[in-house]
């Protein structure tokens, strides 16, 4: 069993706000924070959608103080637009888009020793709530996360916006916000088996329980609306556990509320270069499969199978464009999975390449099993 010796809790930002209208408190709050000048970060669709909704003198102010990202999160591309908001002098930097712009937002932010401030334009992630970077390299590949000392300053997320993003996304946040139950389960065992849970621990446990059930009961009526570019209750309640609740889980829980298996599948799929033109939460989708497959709990294996099947997620490498009779590329995926600094080896299981094979073997044959039943019923 890991030890645990932090108690450090980010559980919330220090203002978050999400409702239909959000965005005119905009220029009102950047006022109460006393942050003057700043600096935005933003994905091009990203700005296009956003910038209809936001004060006119927030319009003004960005006009020549806006980076337009295009790849990955990266070191080199934080630092660079850290540099240049510390010869501006500015008070905060505004990332508005998705994770990959928020994340590098977050982290030239912390860089430069300023505010951050987040408007996210997509619900994929928790990234708007989470205090941590991840990174890539150029091609796309991961190298690491970075969780950052203070909790992010501000976050607005307007609901109109993200109803109009691509549905793929949203789908993309309900695999990852629904994998942290799965994970925060495995990562109590790891870490407090047998032991009395502190407050803290309980409190991310409790969020990891709305992250399965509230997802379970709303995410087909929150795809619906966002194939429909509408908001509803469904897509707001969906929303708010995408960021909040799947936030919670590691603002409260640290280590033991962060990743284990899934994510770690997530990194290793990283290393397919078939795999660039997917998302996040669409890896973690299968990474969660294989953990799964790895805990033998076949039971919510089977069920999971059928929920992403309902919602249009991966259940099977070729749908994330990875061949699985590529020995050399498994082999390369499964040896990044299980890197020594991996989050997969807080399992309780014994990890080893040979036992994330024959997970991955276990998934393929399940779901092509299914697969072909369903070819035979049909």
């Amino acid at each position: 069993m890991f030890r645990l010796v932090e108690t450090i809790v980010k559980g919330a930002p220090g203002h978050f706000d999400t409702g239909e209208g959000v965005l005119e408190q905009l220029l009102a709050l950047l006022d109460t924070l006393a942050i003057k000048q700043f600096h935005v970060v933003a994905g091009v669709t990203a700005w296009q959608k956003t910038a209809p909704y936001l004060p006119e003198e927030v319009l003004v102010k960005a006009q020549g103080n806006t980076t337009f990202l295009e790849g990955h999160c990266t070191l080199e591309v934080a630092e660079k637009i850290a540099s240049e908001a510390s010869e501006k002098q500015v008070d905060a930097i505004i990332g508005i888009g998705g994770g990959t712009v928020l994340d590098t937002a977050k982290a030239a932010a912390a860089l430069t020793g300023v505010k951050v401030v987040l408007i996210p334009s997509i619900a994929a992630t928790c990234a708007a709530w989470a205090p941590l970077s991840v990174f890539y390299d150029e091609s796309g590949t991961f190298t690491h996360f970075t969780e950052f000392p203070e909790v992010n300053t501000l976050v607005l997320a307007e609901p109109a916006i993200i109803a109009e993003a691509p549905v793929r996304y949203l789908k993309a946040g309900i695999a990852d916000t629904l994998a942290k139950y799965y994970e925060a389960r495995t990562l109590l065992d790891a870490f407090y088996e047998g032991q009395t849970l502190p407050v803290r621990i309980r409190i991310s446990q409790q969020a990891a329980e709305l992250c399965k059930g509230v997802l379970l009961e709303d995410a087909s009526g929150a795809i619906q609306a966002a194939e429909q570019g509408i908001v509803t209750d469904a897509l707001k309640r969906v929303t708010e556990k995408i960021f909040m609740a799947g936030g919670m889980v590691g603002g409260f829980g640290g280590k033991a509320g962060r990743v284990a298996a899934a994510h770690s599948i997530h990194n290793g799929l990283t290393a397919a270069p078939g795999t660039r033109k997917h998302l996040h939460g669409e890896l973690v989708a299968y990474g969660l499969l294989v953990q799964l497959a790895i805990e033998e709990d076949w039971q919510e294996l089977d069920s999971l199978i059928e929920y992403y099947k309902t919602w249009g997620l991966p259940i099977r490498l070729s749908d994330l464009s990875v061949d699985v009779k590529d020995e050399a590329l498994i082999s390369q995926v499964v040896k990044k999975a299980v890197l020594p600094q991996e989050s997969i080896h807080y399992m309780e299981q014994e990890i080893t390449e040979a036992s994330v094979r024959e997970a991955i073997k276990r998934v393929e044959s399940k779901t092509q099993h299914i697969e072909t039943l369903e070819g035979e019923l049909a």
